[in-house]
């Protein structure tokens, strides 16, 4: 029977509560709008029956995923971590009843290990099979550096697995590789091993996969009302499928109405939008959150006003007085210096409601309001 099929086997069948395994490396303090498509899908499992554990990767993101990278993560101290991993506990139960639910820090089985114990699991897989991994094989044709640890991440994630005795994990495209070892690792030691569950990566607003390494590019799961729906109002036209399918709670015949009316030309683009930050701020929060957020969406970006609630973002100037407008929109935006350079050669950035040139440079003082043509401001604090 395939992975699949396991799953469609083991829900149906109704015979046991099924252990569900999600993980997390709390390399930002918050959890963003990717995050709650496989939340949404824990909850109702958990609401099913069905034992829902989160592992909060304490040792894991000390290591830092390889995943979907061409270059290794720098080390995270364990303070750094769980200072994050506090956070997560509270927004993880933003979306996952309480109720059905485990929380559980790698260091319940880390923390005992010794070098025998890496050893030991080190013996079970080979450095071929590591490096037919994806990523490190970019590496390897770019003659960059594999760090050992990397090769160690997925055994990691994968003992987790055997740790918990899981029977179903739960998680993004870009985790099929280590969850895949995880079920080969428990085939090994002779646990059943668990079905896999994948949901996909949603882009954040630069095109690109959201991530807790691009703040300014992402939805997070605290941002406030107006930020949820200023930031999906600045997405791509063409992502818009994904984010219905995927970043909203809406019946599939309401989506795929939505979507035919869209490729019909029923609907403008700017309406399906409204309609889409409208949702994704009412899940969120609430119908009369996204109310008001769409009203101080209109009376910005109709009426020409400054907004009223910006996202603060970090910027480290190590010790200048001034920062180049293409410096600041790069760290602020993370954006490339090219697009940077253009947005500024093209009028498109504002400090404090002033056009930028390119021979801009910005005080550092004060926390300034920066902007990127109507859609995105960030509130700049100098660090």
């Amino acid at each position: 029977m395939s992975v699949l099929g396991d799953l469609r086997s083991a829900l149906a069948s109704g015979e046991r509560q099924l252990r569900i395994k999600q993980g997390f490396d709390p390399t930002h303090a918050n959890l963003h709008l990717g995050h709650a498509i496989p939340l949404r899908k824990l909850r109702k499992l958990s609401q099913w029956g069905h034992e829902i554990v989160l592992i909060v990767g304490d040792w894991t993101t000390q290591i830092g995923d390889p995943s979907d990278l061409d270059q290794s993560r720098p080390l995270k101290s364990r303070e750094e971590v769980m200072r994050n991993a506090q956070t997560y506990l509270d927004q993880f139960h933003l979306i996952v009843p309480r109720e059905n639910t485990r929380i559980v820090l790698q260091d319940e089985w880390y923390g005992k290990f010794g070098l025998r114990d890496v050893i030991q699991l080190a013996s079970r897989f080979t450095a071929q099979q590591m490096l037919a991994r994806e990523e490190f094989r970019k590496r390897l044709d770019k003659k960059t550096a594999i760090p050992i640890k990397d090769l160690l991440y997925p055994l990691l994630q994968a003992y987790d697995s055997v740790a918990i005795e899981s029977d179903v994990e739960f998680g993004g495209t870009d985790q099929l590789f280590n969850i895949l070892t995880g079920r080969e690792l428990q085939e090994m030691v002779g646990q059943r091993p668990q079905s896999v569950f994948i949901v996909e990566l949603l882009e954040g607003l630069d095109g690109e996969k959201m991530s807790k390494s691009k703040p300014a590019q992402s939805i997070w799961l605290v941002d406030p009302p107006s930020e949820v729906y200023g930031k999906v109002m600045a997405i791509d036209d063409k992502l818009m499928p994904h984010y219905f399918e995927w970043a909203t709670e809406l019946p599939m015949d309401d989506v795929r109405a939505t979507l035919d009316a869209l490729a019909r030309k029923d609907l403008h683009p700017r309406e399906a939008k409204r309609k889409l930050a409208r949702t994704i701020t009412t899940e969120l929060h609430s119908a009369a959150a996204a109310d008001d957020a769409e009203r101080e969406f209109d009376r910005v970006h109709k009426g020409g006003a400054a907004p009223d609630a910006v996202p603060t973002v970090d910027v480290t100037v190590d010790g200048q007085k001034e920062l180049p407008i293409v410096d600041l929109v790069v760290s602020a935006f993370a954006k490339s210096k090219r697009e940077a350079r253009q947005l500024v050669s093209q009028n498109g950035v504002r400090v404090d409601g002033t056009v930028a040139s390119e021979d801009t440079k910005v005080p550092v003082r004060g926390e300034p309001l920066v902007q990127i043509g109507k859609r995105q401001a960030v509130r700049v604090r100098f660090r």
